[in-house]
């Protein structure tokens, strides 16, 4: 399946967590938020959150603001 991060295009197998793709990928997601298709995905869920094929998936660094 295919899936989208910050613009860039993966082909992915099925049944896989979004922890692990990004772990996979070796990304460092310490200080970042997530969004699936513009959706925040909470930090706790990531183990547990299963992608789909077409899902495009946005990481940035959060920042604090007052």
């Amino acid at each position: 399946m295919s899936i989208e991060l910050n613009g860039v295009k993966y082909r992915v197998e099925k049944n896989l967590t979004l922890l692990v793709f990004l772990s996979q990928q070796q990304i460092e997601t310490k200080g970042c938020a997530l969004a699936i298709d513009q959706q925040i995905v909470p930090r706790n869920e990531w183990q547990q959150r299963g992608l789909s094929d077409g899902e495009s998936i946005s990481l940035f660094q959060a920042i604090a603001g007052g």
